[in-house]
């Protein structure tokens, strides 16, 4: 059976088609250049002959989700790259309809943002025997000067718009640099300060988690570029303020390239707490674009073992298609990605 690549010619893209080649796996390209009309005429003329469809456009949305809408009209599995939290709501709400009624399969997510994150939170909750609580920082956004183009639109796409928390088992919205929280990072990092971001683990760890009460994703910032987020967030709520950051997006970064990219340091820790416990899985690396792809590579395989993953279409979370060790063992063979994982007794209270 075939596999589709929607940006094989990005820089996510290619590297996924590398990964996939790596494990035995042929990809077919999908130009998004020719438009939604003809990417998704694309996708029904090899109706029959893919079994997954991979979308990696970076925040090209309209492209992406013609492509997935047609996917999921044939009933084929959809494994998606994009990293930007309207888009996977959109994925996991919208699109997940249809998928349930056609048995096709979504996948939303499937890089370092935010399938780690969804991965280690699984972990974390192993630990705790009644787990309520989740929060999920990252470390090493790189900014805007190593941004991808891809993640560059993406971060457009999100300009002004709310993150959506989860609070007494309730979905709130709030603007990002909001809530603050000391994050609990491993060395070489160590504890480090967090503002609450828009994050993906609101939306897919419910599906294999539903009785956390509270969910929340976090960036590693210092003082000072917390409130830069929190000002920027403001900002981007004005018409002449959303331009003015939309301009500064589409500037071509004046540095970037593969060692650059190579080098860029990321980080996850997962927080999981109980009535007496705590869990916490922590995941770090080198070169996020690498990392990515290979778990985007490692979803497709699992997606391919139809007996790992049997059931009703509809979305699933990265930890409901791959067991999360193995996959985190798998990418750890393929990169310089280490992680582990413990847990402390809570005070009592």
């Amino acid at each position: 059976m075939r596999v589709l690549l929607l940006g094989s010619t990005g820089i996510v893209g290619a590297a996924v088609a590398q990964a996939l080649r790596q494990r035995g796996h042929e990809c077919h390209p999908l130009d998004p250049r020719s438009g939604p009309a003809a990417a998704g005429d694309a996708v029904d003329a090899a109706v029959g002959e893919v079994a997954v469809v991979i979308t990696a456009t970076g925040g090209d949305l309209p492209v992406t989700r013609a492509v997935i809408e047609r996917a999921v009209a044939a009933g084929v599995d959809v494994v998606d790259v994009d990293r930007e939290v309207g888009h996977l709501t959109w994925l996991h709400h919208t699109a997940a309809v249809g998928a349930a009624a056609s048995g096709a399969r979504l996948v939303g997510a499937a890089g370092v943002r935010f399938a780690v994150g969804d991965l280690l939170a699984a972990l974390a909750a192993e630990l705790v025997e009644v787990p309520t609580s989740l929060h999920v920082a990252y470390t090493g956004g790189g900014g805007v000067m190593v941004a991808t183009p891809g993640e560059r639109r993406a971060a457009a796409a999100a300009l002004g718009r709310t993150g959506t928390a989860r609070l007494d088992h309730r979905a709130v919205e709030e603007y990002p640099g909001e809530a603050r929280r000391l994050a609990w990072f491993p060395r070489p990092v160590g504890p480090s300060h967090a503002a609450a971001v828009p994050g993906g683990e609101v939306v897919t760890v419910p599906l294999h988690l539903p009785q956390l009460a509270t969910i929340r994703t976090y960036e590693s910032l210092t003082g000072w570029r917390a409130e830069l987020l929190q000002a920027r967030a403001n900002l981007a709520r004005t018409g002449w303020g959303r331009r003015l950051l939309l301009r500064r997006l589409a500037r071509a970064p004046r540095r970037q390239g593969p060692a650059l990219r190579a080098g860029q340091r990321w980080g996850c820790v997962a927080e999981v707490a109980g009535v007496e416990q705590l869990g916490r899985a922590w995941a770090y690396g080198h070169d996020p674009v690498r990392v990515s792809a290979e778990l985007t590579a490692e979803l497709v395989v699992g997606l391919l073992d139809s007996s790992a993953t049997a059931g009703r279409g509809g979305a699933r979370a990265p930890s409901q298609v791959l067991d999360p060790v193995r996959a985190l063992d798998a990418v750890a063979d393929r990169t310089d990605l280490r992680w582990s994982r413990s847990s402390v007794a809570l005070p009592a209270r």
